[in-house]
């Protein structure tokens, strides 16, 4: 072997061996930032479950600061989704729905939803009872909300376009101004909402409940939504539309 060659590989060998100890080095501050993660927000994210206000408050701020970064955004979904269905599991509407909506808030936040579909996750909060609770301006476009009960529920300029509400109760719900487009309503109860200045493009109405909703100003209703509902006199439509009150929904 000649000089140049035996240089050659030397060089080779010291590279190798450089980049072994650059990798540890990663790895060991990788791990260094995992674990400083850990011991720092741990505590905190345990707050979640506690029966206090204040701190539930408290470990919900940190994890809206830290949902910002999308690595800590993962996992954060999953807990937030078991922190909602917790929190509203208990018989009764709870006092105030603060720490429930700052919990939304983050879960509809880009870097959560981009998490939750890179790990093949969905939004999914289906058979929750958000009775009563004052949501209005949230943004759950694309949300999984079947069969959750909104009755009363204060959902003013929500976002739900493209929301699962199937078979979900929206009785005397205040969806004025919310965006409905291409929302799945089918056998949703929406009987006595409130829909004025709701945006419902495409959203599928069949055999919806609209007894005694009021739906004279909403924007993209068209007449073949309409048929695939059902409702009663009180039932308010735009005056160009024709709807004929019925007890079922109307099939062809």
């Amino acid at each position: 072997m000649s000089t140049n060659e035996i240089l050659i590989a030397l060089g080779l060998f010291a590279a190798g061996v450089l980049a072994a100890v650059l990798v540890m080095v990663l790895r060991e501050r990788a791990g260094n930032r995992v674990t400083e993660f850990r011991d720092t927000y741990e505590p905190l994210f345990a707050d979640l479950w506690s029966d206090e206000m204040h701190r539930r408050l408290a470990a919900l701020f940190v994890a809206q600061r830290t949902a910002k970064s999308r690595a800590a955004a993962r996992g954060l979904g999953s807990v937030l989704i078991s922190f909602i269905r917790r929190r509203l599991a208990g018989d009764g509407a709870p006092d105030s729905f603060d720490d429930v909506r700052l919990a939304l808030t983050i879960l509809g936040s880009r870097p959560v939803r981009q998490a939750q579909s890179e790990n093949g996750q969905g939004l999914d909060l289906s058979g929750i009872d958000f009775r009563g609770a004052a949501l209005g301006g949230l943004n759950l476009e694309g949300f999984r909300l079947s069969r959750c009960v909104f009755d009363r529920c204060r959902l003013t300029g929500a976002r739900l376009g493209r929301a699962d509400l199937s078979g979900a109760s929206l009785r005397g719900a205040d969806l004025s101004g919310a965006d409905l487009r291409r929302a799945d309503l089918s056998d949703a109860d929406l009987s006595e909402a409130v829909l004025t200045g709701a945006r419902v493009h495409s959203a599928n109405l069949t055999s919806t409940n609209i007894g005694g909703a009021i739906l004279a100003q909403v924007q993209g209703l068209i007449q073949e939504q309409l048929d695939a509902a059902f409702g009663d006199n009180e039932t308010a439509v735009p005056e160009r539309m024709r709807f004929v009150p019925a007890t079922r929904a109307r099939r062809d």
